[in-house]
């Protein structure tokens, strides 16, 4: 601090000495040189805030009718520069020549008034020098008496007009108006001396200054050398910081490598997690699947066992029937050996003929019955061994099929896995969306493996493109369409550099239609899509929709935001797509979505939760954090669903400002 004080009082002596130098120099020098002088000194000891913008130092006359001032000046500009910059003079007509203008100088008879000429200056740097002017108008203004030259220093106006002045200017100018009359009376009592004296006592002073000047240097010498080793000691600790800083930084970057990994091995386990836990859904299905199977089989066993149990019954009825054939055959042996008997008899008892053929008809008429039954039993027989042989080949036939299913339903269930991950790749990734979207949610629920539904999301510099979209159909078909969508999108946005929601939405619906002419069947497929832009830093929210709205919840009542009634798609009465502008405030929420939450079926009743009880949950949770908001809309789903199966495909994207 001692140093900083002495090399302050060196400048303060040394600017004294250069004004008592130039005091003294310039004893028979005119009135007009001395201003120009100090005019010139006026650019050294003064700093303009816009400095690093001139390439020159422009002063401007106004006045001075017989060019005294304006003519030392030039003389001056040829001779010298102003710290390092050329110096122009000009002569100025009026005020409305400021523009290159550092410097004004004027003097009584330019006549001007001050509020005119801070008018004209404005937002400009420039260093007001006036002449002859009352006190504290001016920032410099110069009062002559004879061949002394003292000025006042305005420090406020000066700093209003981005100048800074120097300590020096300050402690040399007159600092009050009673402190300037006094000096002014000072003066006129220094008039009556002669110019020998002055020059001479100025010559003492001046001595005793450079004497004190030579001091103030040797000190100056040996504090900077002492200034030079700390600054190489200073240098090397910095060099030391520097390297630890280095290390540091190595450090903080390994670490963030770490942590990096270990959250990309979370993200894999909880993948993981899913894929296991989709893997026992669909097992759980396929159980379902074959405990139906195998109750069908239960069902068609029973009906094998009842017809089982009726050929055992008709077979005991045969095995009956036998026996009573096997009786009736021994008596009509014993009725045919009496016949033979009879017939020896005859002729001698003709008159029993006739009772005889009766019993004749009545044992041919018993033997055609047994016959029947008997052929009646053998039918039976072939019948239900046919039945055995049938069921069993259809038993074989159940069983391979059963089995081809299975295969089919495992290559079924691993290419649609595959065509999920394909999906799912297209999907924007939630660390994406939280960088981008930090207060948000996104609720996406496919009904099948692959999914109709999709969620969306680009950057453009400051505003980021976000949507949820829900293509016709579900499962494979609205996979292919969703595909096909989410190119066009992509296209609208990287290859046409379009931004706005509802240029984006016509240029997708013109490349999805133009993508389903190609195969020269005529294809209605589309898309049905809610679509906005973000500027993060203004707030504006930009909507166009294609059949899907927007709400937007502010201080706690709900507002809508209609879409188009036309799908991105072959449409015969197809318009440009509206634009709504938003200016959104601080804790609003907006929700984009799909249909399908609103359109499952559930409840007591089996019926739809319907969009007056959707926007009813919206509105009494939107104050709740959104990871909070997250997981109501799915127990909510999950409770009203219940057991019934899912109808449609869910995508519901919820964003707080």
């Amino acid at each position: 601090m001692k140093t900083f004080g002495a090399i302050f009082k060196l400048f303060i002596l040394l600017f004294s000495v250069l004004l008592i130098s130039q005091s003294i120099c310039a004893q028979k020098k005119s009135n007009s040189e001395k201003q120009a002088l100090f005019i010139y000194n006026f650019f050294k000891f003064v700093n303009w805030s816009n400095y690093d913008e001139l390439k020159s130092f422009n002063v401007g006359v106004l006045g001075d009718d017989k060019n005294l001032v304006f003519d030392e000046l030039v003389n001056i500009s040829k001779q010298e520069k102003a710290k390092g910059l050329p110096i122009k003079v000009k002569r100025l007509k009026n005020l409305s020549q400021l523009d290159d203008i550092q410097l004004l100088y004027f003097d009584k008879s330019a006549n001007l008034k001050f509020d005119k000429i801070y008018s004209a200056i404005g937002s400009k740097h420039i260093l007001l020098v006036s002449k002859g002017y009352p006190y504290g108008k001016s920032m410099i203004n110069f009062v002559m008496d004879e061949d002394k030259v003292q000025y006042e220093l305005n420090e406020t106006k000066c700093e209003l007009a981005g100048l800074k002045a120097s300590k020096v200017l300050t402690i040399v100018a007159v600092k009050s108006e009673k402190e300037w009359n006094g000096i002014l009376n000072k003066f006129e009592n220094l008039v009556n001396n002669t110019d020998e004296e002055t020059v001479e006592i100025s010559t003492k002073e001046l001595d005793k200054v450079v004497k004190e000047q030579k001091r103030l240097l040797n000190e100056i010498g040996i504090n900077s050398k002492k200034i030079e080793l700390q600054k190489e000691q200073l240098k090397t600790q910095q060099e030391k910081l520097n390297a630890q800083q280095k290390e540091l930084s190595l450090k903080e970057n390994q670490l963030l490598e770490t942590e990096k990994k270990i959250e990309t091995k979370q993200k894999t386990i909880i993948a993981q997690l899913d894929e296991i836990n989709k893997h026992q859904v669909n097992l759980n299905v396929l159980n379902e699947n074959v405990k139906i199977k195998a109750q069908e089989l239960i069902v068609q066993q029973e009906l094998l066992e009842n017809e089982t149990r009726h050929l055992i019954e008709v077979q005991k009825e045969y095995k009956k029937i036998e026996n009573v054939l096997k009786t009736k055959e021994l008596v009509v042996g014993l009725q045919g050996q009496r016949i033979n008997d009879q017939g020896n008899e005859i002729v001698s008892k003709s008159d029993k003929i006739e009772e005889q053929k009766s019993i004749i008809w009545l044992s041919i008429l018993f033997l055609s019955v047994v016959s029947t039954l008997g052929i009646m039993a053998y039918r039976s027989y072939r019948v239900k061994k046919a039945s055995n042989i049938l069921i069993s080949q259809q038993k074989g036939e159940i069983e391979q099929q059963h089995y081809i299913l299975e295969e089919q339903h495992s290559e079924i269930t691993d290419s649609m896995n595959y065509a999920k991950r394909i999906q799912e790749a297209i999907l924007p990734p939630m660390l994406l969306i939280n960088r981008h979207l930090p207060d948000s949610f996104v609720l996406y629920q496919p009904k099948d493996i692959v999914a109709g539904d999709f969620y969306w999301m680009e950057r453009v510099g400051d505003t980021v493109i976000f949507a949820a979209a829900d293509c016709t159909g579900h499962g494979v078909p609205g996979a292919m369409v969703s595909v096909v969508c989410h190119n066009a999108m992509n296209r609208a946005v990287r290859e046409f550099k379009l931004i706005e929601p509802h240029h984006i939405l016509d240029k997708t619906r013109d490349i999805v239609v133009e993508t389903f002419e190609q195969g020269g069947e005529e294809v209605r497929d589309g898309m049905d899509i809610a679509l906005c832009t973000l500027n993060t830093k203004t707030n504006k929210l930009i909507f166009s929709g294609a059949n899907n709205g927007l709400y937007l919840i502010r201080k706690g009542e709900l507002i809508q935001y209609k879409p188009d009634k036309q799908p991105i798609g072959k449409y015969d009465d197809a318009k440009p797509f509206t634009k709504h502008d938003i200016n959104l405030e601080k804790e609003d929420v907006i929700y984009t979505f799909s249909d399908g939450y609103a359109d499952q079926f559930g409840g007591p009743k089996g019926k739809k939760f319907m969009y007056k009880k959707f926007r009813n949950l919206l509105i009494e949770n939107h104050q709740k954090p959104m990871s909070e908001q997250h997981q109501i809309l799915i127990n909510t789903f999950e409770n009203w669903r219940g057991k019934l199966e899912q109808v449609d495909d869910v995508c519901l994207i919820g964003l707080r400002i």
